[in-house]
């Protein structure tokens, strides 16, 4: 799928409205405090309320409601706004993404941009999730060139989601340049290029980034671990963690749990006795005995 958009050269302001309620901080104040407070079955009578305190356009309130109500109800509440504005089409996709509804999040992402709406960083993140959840390569190829049209190519947020959707999407060169326009030294960007490579198989590829960062956290490490196990690099996975033990890094739960599944399949249980044991001197890590029987 793909869409024609022209992306605008400047925002909107926020919709216009003569109605003096409107102007009423402590209206409004009130309004979003009884949102922010409300079950979701009390939303209509709030939501009636703003309607008839004629603050139903008010984009500050509107704004919350789209954040706060159900995805349907949402839907139906954006579609009555009047000429609504960057933050509210924002508040949608990102309602539509935490709902699963990843193709609707896209295209009222590129609905917002063929009405003259200039996109901003957070709203092409946002989107950019939605491809990636929905492996829609081709849209998020658009938005790249959107972005970088914007001059926000470079935000760090938006490269992330970049390497995400390309890594998800088999598209390893794509991600790769975006990488490699990074810091040598960012842990967050190289565990996402680590965790592509790895859920394709690409283990070699994956140890390549992992070999080249300096400084590695704990996320990045587990990456790798995870990533080798997954694979069946069991041996791999140990020496990491080896590794990772001689670097001083602290493991987490995950970590643990990742190189205790690579014990049990290698037969090894007094390594893996001893890994339960490195986790509560490091952390106090309690894996449970359900979780040491499942993986021993």
């Amino acid at each position: 799928m793909s869409y024609s958009t022209t992306v605008a050269l400047a925002n909107p302001a926020f919709p216009p409205n003569s109605n003096s309620k409107l102007r009423n901080p402590q209206n409004r104040k009130e309004l979003i405090s009884l949102l922010q407070k409300c079950k979701h079955y009390q939303i209509p009578q709030i939501h009636a309320k703003i309607i008839r305190n004629g603050q139903d356009q008010d984009p500050f309130i509107v704004f919350d409601l789209l954040r706060l109500c159900p995805i349907d109800y949402a839907s139906k509440v954006f579609r009555r706004t009047q000429s609504p504005n960057v933050y509210l089409y924002t508040a949608l996709i990102d309602g539509f993404v935490s709902s699963g509804h990843y193709m609707d999040a896209i295209r009222l992402y590129f609905e917002m941009v063929n009405e003259y709406i200039f996109p901003d960083k957070y709203v092409i993140t946002s989107v950019l999730k939605a491809c990636g959840f929905g492996l829609a390569v081709e849209e998020s190829r658009q938005v790249h060139a959107q972005a970088l049209k914007l001059e926000l190519s470079s935000n760090r947020s938006i490269r992330l989601k970049l390497m995400g959707v390309y890594g998800k999407c088999s598209e390893f060169e794509s991600a790769r340049q975006v990488f490699d326009e990074m810091s040598e030294n960012d842990a967050v960007a190289a565990t996402v290029m680590i965790t592509s490579y790895a859920d394709h198989g690409l283990v070699e590829e994956a140890s390549g980034v992992f070999d080249r960062l300096r400084k590695k956290d704990t996320v990045c490490w587990t990456a790798m671990i995870d990533g080798s196990v997954k694979n069946g690099e069991m041996n791999r996975a140990l020496e990491v963690f080896r590794e990772m033990q001689r670097e001083n890094v602290r493991p987490n739960e995950v970590t643990l749990v990742c190189v205790l599944s690579a014990c049990s399949q290698l037969g090894a249980l007094e390594l893996g006795r001893w890994v339960r044991f490195i986790g509560c001197i490091w952390r106090r890590i309690k894996l449970n005995a359900i979780t040491l029987w499942v993986v021993l």
